[in-house]
C-alpha cells in the first residue's frame, strides 16, 4: 500500500494535509459556518447516518446545530477539538486523492478551559476524498466516518449516533 511520491505528488500531499487541518479548524473555531468555502459543489457528505450532497444540505446541518449549541449549551457555546492521526494518503490520479485517519474528538458544552474532562466524546475512522478542481485547488469531494468508540455526551451522541 505504500505511495511513491513524485515532486509533484509531494506538493499534493502537502496542499491535501492542509486541506484536512483546514477542515478540522473550520469546525473547531468557526463551528463549521463556512466549511462549504472547503467542499466541491456536489461533495457528499455523511454525518450521523445522513448524507448530504449539496452546499445547502451541509449548510442548514451546521447552523441546526449551530441553533442548537445556542440553546442548549452552557453559555451558548460548545468547545471542540477535532485531532488527527494515523493518517495515510493516495492518489490514484493526478487530479484525485483520499485520504484516511482517525479522528479523535474532544468536545464539551461551554467555554473554555473544559474542566474534568475524562476522555475523548468520540473516535471515528474517516475517509475523505478529494479532488483538484480547474481552479488549481484541492476540495474535499466526499465525507464519511465510521465511530469506533463513543463517549457519554448527550449532544454529540443527538449528532452522530443513528437511532
Amino acid at each position: 500500500m505504500r505511495q511513491k511520491f513524485d515532486q509533484e505528488t509531494a506538493q499534493s500531499a502537502v496542499a491535501v494535509n492542509q486541506l484536512i487541518a483546514e477542515w478540522g479548524y473550520e469546525l473547531d473555531i468557526n463551528n463549521g459556518t463556512t466549511i462549504t468555502d472547503l467542499l466541491t459543489t456536489d461533495c457528499k457528505y455523511a454525518v450521523g447516518g445522513t448524507v448530504f450532497n449539496d452546499h445547502a444540505g451541509i449548510k442548514q446541518f451546521y447552523a441546526a446545530r449551530n441553533e442548537r449549541v445556542r440553546t442548549q449549551q452552557k453559555d451558548g457555546v460548545r468547545t471542540q477539538r477535532h485531532s488527527i492521526t494515523n493518517q495515510v494518503l493516495s492518489f490514484p490520479d493526478r487530479t484525485h486523492a483520499t485520504a484516511t485517519f482517525t479522528l479523535v474528538n474532544y468536545s464539551a458544552g461551554g467555554k473554555p478551559p473544559i474542566m474534568d474532562l475524562v476522555g475523548p466524546t468520540i473516535i471515528a475512522d474517516v475517509r475523505m476524498a478529494f479532488r483538484r478542481e480547474a481552479d488549481g485547488l484541492w476540495r474535499i469531494a466526499e465525507f464519511d466516518s465510521t465511530p469506533v468508540f463513543i463517549g457519554n455526551d448527550p449532544f454529540l451522541n443527538a449528532s452522530v449516533v443513528k437511532k
